[in-house]
């Protein structure tokens, strides 16, 4: 979906932290794009995964007042994050339909669920981007073969979500067919790796990453790719842990859609990036052309 008005960026806390690899790729890559973000001013966190379950009111707030701020610049909203963008389009959502549950001092003049949600992986998927992306393709990715994984919160649960299809999204897989790469078809690429419960049910998380790895591997996919900053975490962090659930050794390197993009085109950057990820990158990279 193209965005009708100029765009605020909204780094959220994963991209401004631990994820800061996302965070500095998605400059990069818009910038060399010729679309240099504008930054969303005084922007606070959206209320990540754990606020709806907490606190419906507070989350809507949380996520209505980025979009409150978007209104009082005067553009939509630029999301990187997969679970940034699901919360501030359910809190536009909701709030549509209960305008009455925002109410904040300093935006008594703006309607958050004026702004629109646009997910950068919607907006660098149009036309007009992907030709300027092919236009720029200096280093393609002809010898990774990668298992685009989109996660929960992109695409799920439909009606306010709107980034890709539900079942079987395409958008990712497009955009790095396009820098050269495979892709590959499989069955996992919607599946939950676990969220936040790799942290209080460490179990159960290992055992749904330990079917994304499994079937993964199983396609020969040689890395896996996506656009959550949770995900990548998961998916990065704990291949020690998947290694002892599956019985067998598992060392897949998971990058950010925006890393490969800017590797593709031959940003300066990438190099530092991929020092930050826990999975070394380096034998996947290194057969890059």
């Amino acid at each position: 979906m193209m965005a009708s008005k100029k765009l605020a960026f909204f780094p959220g806390c994963s991209l401004d932290g631990t994820g800061s690899e996302y965070g500095h790729s998605t400059l990069a890559v818009l910038e060399a794009l010729g679309k240099p973000a504008e930054i969303l001013e005084d922007w606070n966190c959206c209320g990540a995964t754990a606020a709806r379950g907490v606190d419906l009111g507070l989350s809507v707030r949380l996520a209505g007042r980025n979009l409150a701020l978007g209104a009082k610049q005067g553009c939509d909203v630029l999301v990187a994050c997969a679970a940034c963008y699901n919360n501030m389009a359910y809190s536009k959502d909701h709030l549509a339909k209960h305008p009455e549950d925002f109410s904040e001092p300093g935006f008594e003049q703006v309607r958050p669920e004026s702004v629109d949600v646009h997910h950068l992986l919607s907006v660098l998927s149009t036309d007009e981007m992907l030709g300027a992306v092919s236009s720029k393709i200096s280093n393609p990715l002809d010898e990774m073969v990668l298992a685009c994984y989109y996660g929960c919160l992109l695409v799920r649960p439909g009606g306010y979500t709107d980034v890709d299809d539900r079942e079987n999204p395409q958008l990712m897989d497009k955009m790095m067919k396009l820098c050269g790469a495979k892709t590959v078809d499989w069955s996992y690429k919607t599946d939950c790796c676990g969220g936040s419960a790799s942290l209080t049910r460490k179990s159960s998380a290992m055992k749904l990453m330990a079917s994304i790895f499994d079937d993964a591997a199983s396609r020969k996919a040689n890395a896996i790719v996506t656009a959550c900053p949770l995900c990548h975490m998961n998916l990065d962090a704990f291949q020690r842990d998947v290694s002892a659930e599956l019985g067998k050794d598992i060392s897949m390197p998971v990058f950010y859609f925006t890393e490969l993009l800017a590797l593709a085109m031959g940003l300066e950057g990438t190099a530092k990036w991929f020092k930050g990820h826990l999975t070394n990158p380096a034998p996947v990279v290194r057969n890059c052309r």
